[in-house]
């Protein structure tokens, strides 16, 4: 049997391809978990409902909301998302809001924490970015009366 010059290339590089490709992927990107540990900037709400059905109502409020949602971790109750422009569509804001929520069991029920971080663009090319916790009681008061009052299955309740 005899291999001409191209077919011992042609093995070495599919060699190659297969041995990067094995290294290249197959494992998901994990979140950072440590922005979800409760703390006193998290905001709670308890809910008569059990875990899923907060979640899904959670998820619901915040997509509606315009905020597109990085983090939907179903196993532990993490959700986090960002959006842009906080005002019209058309206005020119150098603020973005970001949200963490988690989902915990109590009781028979459920509770519910949310943080919301207000990001703040500066610098020249706005490349700095501060970032605020929202501390508004009556505003976290809203979104947790609207997942309340929310559906799960996008009907009104």
């Amino acid at each position: 049997m005899r291999i001409g010059r191209y077919g011992q290339i042609g093995g070495v590089s599919l060699l190659l391809t297969t041995l990067l490709a094995g290294c290249a992927g197959g494992s998901a990107l994990q979140p950072d978990r440590s922005i979800f540990s409760l703390d006193n900037n998290y905001q709670r709400f308890g809910y008569v409902m059990p875990i899923e059905e907060t979640f899904d109502r959670t998820v619901l409020v915040f997509k509606e909301a315009g905020y597109k949602l990085d983090v939907i971790d179903r196993a532990t109750g993490q959700i986090s998302g960002r959006r842009g422009a906080t005002g019209d569509k058309n206005s020119a804001t150098d603020k973005d809001l970001k949200f963490y929520a988690l989902v915990l069991p109590k009781g028979t029920g459920s509770e519910l924490g949310i943080k919301i971080v207000q990001i703040i663009k500066s610098g020249a090319l706005g490349t700095s970015k501060a970032e605020l916790t929202v501390n508004d009681g009556q505003m976290y008061q809203y979104a947790f009366r609207r997942i309340e009052n929310a559906s799960a299955h996008g009907a009104p309740p």
